[in-house]
């Protein structure tokens, strides 16, 4: 195993390189905590296991005091990449996304984290320390009140996540990963697409033609995931504010904070999600 190769990607908190042969490694941040990495490759190699589609996962290294996540290498395009490319393709994308995703929630595994109780830690960090202790009991009981379940969650998953590999696609970056029920991942998908931050310092034309783009992924990436499950509107929609908890307190974007915090107050004021 060599070094580290030439960079290929870069997310919010971490850089990929290529790394030896036909393999990437995540690198982060000295002062990410090692439990946070640890985790991913974990819930990496599970998935992998479980046959969900995804990249066959080597364990974490340290790089000059800098430890990584190692993966074999994709080969080809993001599905943003696709549709990107050619907007003919975008039927074609969002059925991928959704059908993607279907298979990821037939795994079931009940000793990961449960996305509730994640979302209730996080009420009292960062941004939504700036709750009302009204708002936030509100809170606290409304998303512990939210359904169980045992299904895998990447709460994480939009088109830059899913990738064409090979004869088939697979999906990427399991920090986030927790379980519960698949309309908490739909929820954070519907929220990922339509309310967060886009590309930083892209031109504005170019950004209203992606917002107009990801509208359309959205509506039809959601149409198709209700048709091919018996996951319902409704269901989705009671998971959304939980879905901007989780948004706010784990990244805590700052050009987010204000609409975030908003919205997340609303809801605990109407006591409805």
């Amino acid at each position: 195993m060599t070094g580290l190769g030439e960079q290929i990607g870069r997310g919010r908190t971490s850089v990929v390189y290529a790394y030896g042969d036909d393999r990437v490694i995540k690198l982060y941040p000295k002062g990410e905590p090692r439990a946070n990495i640890d985790y991913e490759a974990e819930v990496a190699a599970l998935v992998h296991r479980l046959e969900i589609p995804s990249l066959a996962c080597h364990g974490v290294v340290e790089v000059d005091g800098q430890a990584g996540v190692v993966f074999d290498r994709l080969h080809g395009p993001s599905l943003n990449e696709i549709a990107e490319k050619d907007i003919l393709h975008l039927p074609a994308v969002c059925r991928v996304l959704a059908d993607l995703q279907v298979a990821l929630h037939a795994g079931r595994r009940p000793e990961l984290p449960d996305v509730r109780e994640r979302a209730v830690e996080l009420l009292d960090t960062g941004t939504l320390k700036q709750l009302s202790p009204t708002e936030r009991d509100w809170l606290t009981e409304h998303l512990r009140g939210l359904p169980d379940g045992e299904a895998i969650l990447h709460l994480d998953y939009h088109v830059q996540n899913a990738f064409r590999h090979g004869d088939g696609h697979v999906i990427i970056d399991w920090y986030s990963a927790r379980r519960g029920h698949p309309a908490a991942d739909v929820a954070m998908s519907v929220v990922m697409m339509r309310e967060v931050e886009l590309f930083p310092g892209t031109p504005p034309l170019k950004l209203l033609l992606y917002q107009a783009a990801r509208r359309v992924i959205s509506h039809f990436y959601l149409r198709r995931y209700l048709q091919v499950t018996a996951v319902t509107k409704a269901e989705v929609e009671a998971w959304m504010t939980c879905a901007r908890v989780l948004r706010l307190g784990e990244l805590d974007v700052p050009s987010e904070r204000k609409r975030f915090l908003r919205r997340i107050r609303a809801a605990a004021r109407a006591g409805r999600p």
